[in-house]
């Protein structure tokens, strides 16, 4: 599966919302970003890893978007 890189947490966010199921956090994420996407994402059944150099969110099967 191919990774996507995102910029910033605006791309982060686009990407996992429209089904893409691995995206890499190419930027220097602080800790209270990183806090709000994993509670956000995990409870949707999405896994962080660290990756060589970047976290990496994976989610499995369909992405759910959010309830704005």
């Amino acid at each position: 599966m191919t990774i996507i890189k995102a910029k910033n947490r605006k791309d982060t966010e686009e990407l996992l919302s429209s089904g893409i199921h691995k995206v890499e956090l190419e930027w220097e994420i602080g800790s209270d970003d990183f806090f709000r996407l994993a509670s956000y994402w995990c409870e949707r059944g999405a896994k962080i890893t660290k990756g060589r150099n970047h976290f990496i969110i994976s989610l499995k099967g369909l992405a759910i978007p959010p309830n704005d």
